[in-house]
């Protein structure tokens, strides 16, 4: 049964479905489920980035939501992110 309970918190952060609320034209937010409790934020932020579109060189945390969401039960918060690109000409 230990085995059982240890193997469950060992579901990695994945990317989800972004809230209603983001325009399907904002191709520069990608959103992540993830549990509070056994993921830490490099965890979660480098989940983000591996998503994010266009080169992106960093994520910026936007919204997090914890209730209505596309989440599964073990990872039930949904942390919404922009990636950040290099600016062109420089």
């Amino acid at each position: 049964m230990v085995g059982a309970v240890s193997a469950c918190t060992a579901i990695p952060p994945t990317k989800t479905e972004n809230p209603l609320s983001v325009p399907g034209s904002r191709t520069d937010i990608v959103s992540v489920c993830y549990d509070s409790k056994d993921h830490t934020r490099g965890d979660i932020e480098a989940v983000a980035l591996a998503n994010c579109r266009d080169k992106a060189v960093a994520v910026t945390a936007w919204q997090v939501d914890r209730v209505f969401n596309e989440c599964p039960l073990l990872k039930k918060s949904r942390v919404s992110f922009i990636c950040v690109t290099p600016r062109r000409g420089y």
